[in-house]
């Protein structure tokens, strides 16, 4: 027992000789991804592409009643939204068209709203410029929609005018109409009438923010293993050999190599957590704005749990990248492996683009990952689940861990 005592001493001892070499590499690992952090911020900040077109309109008869109908087209939020609509001159509005200034041109007839109400239904004519535009080119489909859903409604009610007439059913025709209108406007303006809606939510319980700074913070703990390697590579093998003799067995000289990359990885995770106390020492207003993103209404766990929950994801992830470097056994394949491995886990797993977002067959892949597990263990930091849910994230992640060490354990003794 002294002989395991003193080797876990001497195995501590050296990494704490080593520690400011492995800092070193894991603060230029946290600036990097906050770099990339802050790019993908700002990307995000932009404003989206959005269709906005100048509409000429000739009035030709400017009463009372073609003004009101007028500003309700132009009230309208799905018309402002893409359109403004300019009023001007017959001549000036074809000279803009040709030098493509506006859109379309919309002309209004005399009397266009009495012709509607009376049933003469007079023609609205609308002029686009030769080799149009994007834009252009959509309001005119648009336009041409609404001409045939317009003729479709006038055809309803002309039909339902001869029926009525020919079977003496003049006192039901008000009735036949109203329908006929309150289907026809569900139709064009109701979007459940044409589509079938169904909310999902991308991230889960977890905000956006949540999400991608919960998928963040597993990429850096399988990140910072990469200078994990003075402390969890193996030993000469006449080294092994001779401790296995002295009574240090090939178990015990396991256990204190991934102790020693388990204590390095809540080092780093106390180095962030060092950081955001800085952060709201020297900027508070803006800390606690990011507290407000991050936390919200809090996760419901206390700090005793919240941090069983921390360090349960760092022994996690810890022993996965012990067992990682276990099987090519040199430093550089180990530190690629570990690179491209947490990268398409964290992929696979929705960590980059949400899970509910990519295909079947990459959901169905990514659903039995340990990585997804971490992700939502890492998201009890913030929001909190219900106790099954948590409960499934312990045992699936107890079980990938047992048997990653397993792995670990014989494929290093195999060697020795």
């Amino acid at each position: 027992m002294r002989q395991k005592a003193q080797y876990l001493y001497i195995e501590i001892k050296k990494t704490i000789h080593m520690l400011p070499r492995m800092m070193s590499q894991a603060i230029l690992l946290m600036v990097l991804i906050g770099a990339v952090a802050f790019c993908g911020t700002k990307s995000m900040e932009q404003e989206p592409l959005a269709v906005n077109v100048d509409i000429g309109i000739v009035v030709r008869e400017n009463n009372t009643m073609t003004r009101m109908a007028l500003s309700y087209v132009e009230n309208l939020e799905s018309a402002s939204q893409v359109c403004r609509f300019v009023q001007v001159s017959e001549e000036e509005g074809f000279e803009r068209l040709a030098e493509r200034r506006i859109a379309a041109l919309i002309v209004l007839p005399e009397q266009l709203v009495e012709g509607i109400m009376d049933g003469s239904n007079p023609t609205v004519d609308i002029f686009f410029p030769k080799n149009a535009a994007l834009e252009a080119m959509l309001l005119r489909e648009l336009t041409e929609s609404g001409e045939e859903l317009l003729t479709v409604a006038q055809a309803q009610i002309y039909g339902a005018n001869d029926v009525a007439a020919a079977y003496g059913m003049e006192e039901k025709l008000s009735v036949m109409e109203s329908e006929i209108d309150s289907y026809n406007l569900a139709f064009a303006l109701d979007r459940l009438a044409i589509f079938d809606t169904q909310t999902v939510s991308a991230t889960g319980r977890m905000s956006v923010v949540q999400y991608y700074v919960a998928s963040g913070f597993v990429l850096f703990l399988l990140f910072t293993g990469m200078a994990l390697y003075p402390v969890m590579q193996e030993e000469p093998q006449a080294f092994c050999r001779q401790l296995k003799r002295q009574g240090t067995g090939s178990a015990w000289q396991c256990f204190c190599r991934w102790l020693c990359g388990f204590l390095c990885m809540c080092v780093f995770t106390g180095m962030l957590w060092l950081m955001w106390m800085i952060g709201k020492i020297f900027l508070p207003e803006q800390m606690a704005e990011v507290a407000v993103l991050l936390v919200g209404s809090g996760s419901g766990y206390t700090a005793g749990v919240q941090i069983a929950i921390l360090c349960f994801m760092i022994a996690v992830s810890a022993t996965w990248v012990y067992f990682l470097y276990s099987i090519p056994g040199s430093r550089t394949g180990s530190i690629l492996l570990i690179f491209l491995l947490s990268v398409v886990m964290v992929y696979l797993s929705g960590g980059f683009i949400p899970s509910m977002l990519l295909p079947q067959t990459v959901r169905q892949v990514g659903s039995v990952l340990p990585t997804t597990y971490l992700i939502r263990a890492s998201g009890c930091l913030f929001v909190g689940y219900e106790s099954g849910t948590l409960g499934q994230c312990v045992a699936v992640l107890c079980g990938y861990t047992i048997l990653c060490g397993t792995a670990a354990y014989f494929l290093r003794t195999r060697r020795i």
